[in-house]
């Protein structure tokens, strides 16, 4: 009986980590299909990935709306760059911190409360310190009614429980000048 009960909880932790791993793709890794460019930031696909660099501010939306669901996805930033993950955002025109729910990715942010895994506004400084420049990280968040959890590799990073619940597009930023990737953008719903 041990082997057998060893036997199922190894199907499903694999069943569980399949679910995770197969959300539906919000990116197609080869066009900007379902994905709509707000403001001046240069974004393309290369190599599989979504990229913006150089000079210029703005955002990667997506066309679709979401409301209770998990999101996962993986960036890659240089040191310059101020970069975030926006949720439930509402109004296409004004996607701002105030508006929606801002996932930080900045390390080298100078009020290092709102540094990479915080909420910004709301949830700052974030729980645990993660530090993300030059590598690929990840972004795991749920939300779920009110409540928000955010995990940047693996660890907490913030935790809301009174989150408006209202649902929304997803937004990626990039602003100011250098470079950031996305890959891998999955969801599932909750």
């Amino acid at each position: 009986m041990g082997k057998i009960h060893r036997r199922g909880a190894v199907l499903m932790l694999v069943l569980v980590l399949t679910a995770c791993a197969t959300g539906t793709p919000l990116f197609n890794g080869d066009d900007l299909s379902g994905w709509e460019v707000i403001g001046e930031a240069d974004w393309q696909v290369q190599g599989g990935e979504l990229v913006a660099s150089g000079a210029g501010d703005g955002f990667l939306a997506s066309v679709e709306e979401f409301q209770d669901f998990r999101l996962s996805l993986e960036f890659w930033v240089d040191a310059t760059t101020n970069s975030g993950l926006f949720i439930r955002c509402q109004d296409r025109g004004n996607i701002h911190p105030d508006t929606c729910f801002e996932l930080n990715i900045w390390d080298q942010h100078p009020q290092q409360q709102a540094r990479t895994g915080a909420i910004v506004f709301k949830v700052m400084p974030p729980l645990a310190q993660v530090n993300t420049v030059g590598r690929w990280n990840t972004y795991d968040v749920t939300a779920r009614g009110s409540k928000l959890v955010v995990k940047v590799n693996g660890h907490i990073t913030a935790i809301m429980v009174r989150a408006d619940p209202a649902g929304g597009f997803i937004a990626l930023q990039h602003w100011q000048k250098g470079t950031v990737r996305f890959r891998n953008i999955r969801l599932a719903a909750e």
